[in-house]
């Protein structure tokens, strides 16, 4: 096996992790650090967590670690989890995966004693990589000078790791997204020639992909190369993005309503809505992202305008004006206006309620009328918004209705 001795390569480990290649190495096995945490660490992120390989068979792992709370995450696959010092480290067995029969996951897998067959099922060369913190980087398909290049690309032939599993085509693009990286063009050729197989993947792992993909730090060319290789309606359908949308997406928040609001900002509700459920979005981020949409079209240039925001969207009310800032139907004013507002946007924040309304004779139905007709004065005047003022305007209201 090609070995290539970095010595000049140091990765900090930390001790619950180390300690865990420590056991293994003890027990006469091979333990590296794999996947996106070695990556990331060669490229100078700090990893959340550490995945590892080694030639232990899962059972043997297990035993190996049976003072510590061991999980059999994935046991079928060899992957079983250690909790070190409440840290969770994913330990698998190195292995060889079977044929695919469904573009997603392997007929069967075997184990193997060789490092160098396990990296070479795996899908990009940057995630293809073996680190022994005694020195050795194990990198047989160029990973590290990806790295250097700043470039994504399929290990092997690019066409077979997508027929494997075609989720790796949306994987390929979110990577692109959150590294800034490019995707090499033969990888992209084949990400084009098997976009079809999209269909056969399940549309929650697609929508998760997408979500990640559109709240990264560089979502633009990934977006806009999925867009002219006729691949985005595997994934959102019907809907068109609009490229003004996409170039301004990394300049919302970077959480999933206020992006998917902007992309639907001036969309067919009925597309919109089969996009989102496509994308399987939950009940909360299909309200957030169509309030965030209906709520960016507005032109907010004083407070009333802002308490009217605030009470036709509620809390995604920052997210949609930073989206009508972007698209300009407001300008740069009117975050300070939304952000600053205090004015009241809810019957439950008038000085007064039901109950007061109650004790004054109004009954049924009236209530709620009353209660709406006093919000509308404190949205265009929140200084009324006081317990005496607002009990003499349902009075007022109230004879009205009487005469």
């Amino acid at each position: 096996m090609n070995k290539e001795k970095s010595f000049d390569i140091k990765i900090n480990i930390p001790d619950y992790a180390l300690c865990i290649m420590e056991r293994l190495w003890a027990a006469g096995e091979e333990a590296y650090i794999v996947g996106g945490s070695l990556r990331d660490a060669l490229i100078g992120i700090t990893p959340h967590d550490y995945d590892m390989t080694t030639s232990a068979l899962p059972s043997k792992t297990a035993e190996l670690f049976s003072d510590l709370r061991v999980i059999e995450t994935g046991l079928k696959h060899g992957t079983i989890t250690v909790i070190s010092q409440g840290h969770p480290i994913e330990i698998t067995t190195f292995r060889v995966d079977g044929s695919y029969l469904d573009s997603r996951h392997p007929d069967s897998v075997s184990f193997t004693r060789s490092v160098g067959e396990d990296l070479a099922r795996r899908d990009f060369t940057v995630n293809a990589m073996a680190y022994d913190p005694r020195g050795a980087l194990i990198d047989l398909f160029g990973g590290r000078e990806d790295i250097l290049k700043k470039r994504i690309k399929a290990v092997g032939e690019p066409h077979k790791r997508f027929e494997e599993d075609a989720l790796r085509i949306m994987r390929a693009f979110r990577f692109s997204a959150q590294l800034g990286f490019e995707i090499e063009q033969g990888t992209l050729k084949a990400a084009f020639d098997c976009k079809e197989r999209l269909e056969n993947i399940s549309r929650e792992r697609i929508g998760s992909e997408f979500l990640r993909l559109i709240c990264s730090k560089y979502p633009e060319k990934p977006l806009m190369q999925m867009i002219e290789l006729g691949i985005m309606p595997f994934v959102i359908g019907e809907l068109e993005l609009d490229k003004r949308a996409v170039q301004l997406l990394n300049q919302m928040p970077d959480e999933d309503v206020a992006r998917l609001g902007l992309l639907l900002v001036g969309k067919d509700a009925a597309v919109s809505r089969a996009a989102l459920n496509l994308l399987k979005c939950s009940n909360k981020q299909k309200s957030g992202a169509v309030d965030v949409a209906r709520g960016a079209i507005r032109k907010i240039e004083s407070q009333e305008d802002a308490a009217r925001l605030r009470a036709d969207v509620g809390e995604r009310d920052a997210f949609a004006v930073r989206a009508s800032v972007l698209l300009g139907y407001s300008n740069e004013s009117a975050i300070d206006i939304v952000d600053g507002n205090t004015a009241p946007s809810t019957v439950s924040e008038l000085a007064i309620g039901g109950k007061e309304l109650g004790e004054m004779g109004i009954k049924g139905r009236e209530i709620g009328e009353i209660l709406s007709y006093l919000l509308e004065r404190v949205i265009k005047d929140p200084s009324l918004n006081t317990k005496d003022t607002l009990i003499l305007l349902a009075k007022e209201k109230h004879n009205e209705k009487g005469e």
